[in-house]
């Protein structure tokens, strides 16, 4: 038996399964996603809305307002390294559903920089978090 008919369907159209094609999980999820994240989290701290909602969040929690930020961008952040993580696992695994040999190389070595420079820059967020906190 065959290991394509032993997995399951859900696994053959999946992205984290790897079951797409490489440029769908390249340029949809991965580029166009991430933009629509960045585009989105960009509007939502700008809307006046949010800043009231956050500043009346600082004042019913007794907290100041530069430490309710803080805690609203990096829920933030945290959500777009799950979703960075989503989509680098996708673009891995379905870069072998493609004709050319030389995608699925692109493809790793664009995803293999772009976690290094996340990582690089987690670690200096992080940095700078903690010395604000522990420095005040």
């Amino acid at each position: 038996m065959e290991a394509s008919q032993t997995a399951s369907p859900r696994r053959k159209v999946s992205f984290a399964g790897g079951g797409q094609p490489l440029w769908k999980a390249f340029w949809i999820l991965y580029v166009l996603g991430s933009l629509s994240f960045t585009a989105t989290a960009f509007v939502l701290t700008q809307l006046s809305a949010v800043q009231y909602a956050l500043s009346q969040a600082s004042h019913t929690l007794n907290l100041r307002t530069e430490t309710t930020l803080i805690m609203a961008a990096a829920a933030i952040a945290v959500a777009y390294i799950v979703y960075f993580l989503f989509c680098s696992i996708s673009v891995w695994r379905c870069s072998i559903n493609t004709g050319n040999r030389y995608w699925p190389i692109l493809a790793k070595s664009i995803i293999s920089m772009h976690f290094s420079w996340i990582s690089w820059k987690v670690f200096v967020a992080l940095g700078s978090l903690v010395n604000y906190f522990f420095h005040q």
